[in-house]
């Protein structure tokens, strides 16, 4: 039922990434500072990091950055990562940090989103950004020659259709257990598609022999 003067389900609210999270770039590389006092290497998020609906740290490099770079840009579980740039219609894609280093922080093509609620769930968030959110960042994001881009101020301003906590949880639930049978299936396939390969080789062995 709709009783919302936005046309939203009840207890649905209207807001945007900026009202609900603390939005911030990452940090630079800037080769003239990186070997001065009061830096120190530590592991970082790049774009090639963050994907859209997981994180992927098989190959993690390090920057040297200042003390008080890393105390501002250590990530926290819970945090929210989205890119900044790349393919268009990469822009805004990525996922959760959930504590998988003790210290990490974040490169300035990599935004991050920390919740000001904790009551507010960030798979939920994770979601709507990786999906209904992908034509804001299309028809709102920059282009040059090579790259696309989103800017902080536009990112802060992405509409976000907010439900009750209760039904973020419902929604998050259902979204898990389609995307764990949609990984199944495709596992499936894989397999298939091996054996086929190996069917094949073994038709080919017998026609030859």
């Amino acid at each position: 039922m709709n009783d919302s003067p936005h046309g939203l389900p009840r207890g649905w609210v209207p807001t945007t990434l900026r009202e609900i999270a603390e939005i911030v770039g990452g940090v630079t590389k800037d080769a003239k500072k990186s070997n001065g006092p009061g830096f120190r290497e530590v592991p970082y998020l790049r774009v090639a990091n963050v994907q859209r609906g997981r994180l992927d740290l098989t190959e993690m490099k390090s920057i040297a950055a200042s003390e008080s770079d890393i105390r501002k840009l250590s990530l926290r579980p819970g945090d929210i990562l989205l890119n900044e740039g790349g393919d268009r219609d990469k822009l805004g894609r990525g996922w959760i940090w959930q504590g998988q280093l003790p210290v990490c922080i974040h490169q300035n093509h990599v935004f991050r989103a920390r919740l000001r609620d904790p009551g507010l769930d960030p798979v939920y968030i994770a979601h709507f950004t990786n999906s209904e959110a992908q034509s804001y960042f299309i028809e709102h994001g920059s282009q040059t020659t090579n790259l696309a881009s989103i800017s902080m101020t536009k990112l802060g301003s992405l509409p976000i259709r907010l439900p009750p906590s209760k039904e973020q949880e419902r929604i998050v639930a259902a979204l898990d257990e389609r995307l764990s049978e949609l990984d199944a299936s495709v596992a499936s396939l894989e397999r298939a598609e091996r054996n086929l390969v190996r069917y094949r080789a073994a038709v080919l062995a017998a026609a030859c022999s």
